[in-house]
């Protein structure tokens, strides 16, 4: 009786940890992220336009499998992306015939935490594709930058500062699935993300004269990245 007890115990504790191992997994993907739109528009009469070059992104994501077609999934997203800040002083050049303009700028910071669904579509035995869409809170950063100005006559110097506001991430796309073996497969994902954020209190400092405002870039990228997952 007491060998049939343990018997019935470990089969149960193995179909258990046998369940657990087929609802979850967790991965991390790098890659590329590419602005869109006016997040990477160079036209410095836009007022939410972002000067952002293509940059790099990291996921650190997981998913809980809630039926046979529908999964949960949450993603912490780290971009980073450059300022053109070449285009911007080129374009105050041309508004300002005469004056060179000399500049540098830190990067775009960018980190979101999204929750979705994922829909799976099978296509084989070890292949699989998933419609995906995700939302949550984005927290950004603008970069800081300076530009010196300089002509036969004057010198100026233009600083913004750096400031950080908080929105509302989105995320909705494609990801697709490979397993390599029992326990590891392969997870990229082909994304839009984006978000509506307000950054307040940005300063904009012309020689001694202060310039505060709020700054409500629109943030759109396209991602995609190489990317391994743990099924447990």
């Amino acid at each position: 009786m007491k060998t049939h007890t343990i018997l019935v115990s470990f089969l149960l504790i193995t179909t258990f940890t046998i369940a657990q191992e087929s609802k979850y997994y967790l991965g991390i993907s790098y890659g590329k992220s590419f602005p869109l739109g006016d997040f990477t528009a160079n036209d410095i009469n836009k007022s939410n336009a972002g000067f952002a070059e293509s940059g790099t992104k990291l996921d650190v994501y997981g998913g809980y499998i809630l039926s046979k077609h529908i999964t949960f999934t949450f993603t912490f997203r780290y971009q980073n992306f450059n300022t053109n800040i070449n285009a911007l002083t080129n374009g105050l050049e041309t508004n300002n015939q005469g004056t060179v303009f000399i500049g540098n700028s830190n990067s775009w910071q960018i980190y979101s935490l999204l929750g979705g669904i994922a829909y799976k579509v099978s296509i084989s035995k070890k292949f699989s594709l998933f419609p995906r869409i995700g939302f949550g809170p984005m927290l950004v950063s603008c970069p800081q930058f300076s530009i010196i100005a300089t002509n036969e006559n004057t010198y100026t110097e233009i600083n913004g500062s750096s400031e950080t506001g908080i929105g509302l991430g989105y995320e909705f796309g494609i990801g697709l699935k490979r397993n390599l073996g029992k326990n590891f497969c392969l997870m990229p994902t082909f994304t839009f993300s984006g978000g509506f954020v307000t950054i307040s209190d940005v300063d904009t400092t012309v020689d001694n004269a202060v310039t505060t405002s709020n700054y409500k870039p629109k943030i759109s990228t396209f991602n995609l990245g190489l990317s391994l997952a743990y099924k447990f």
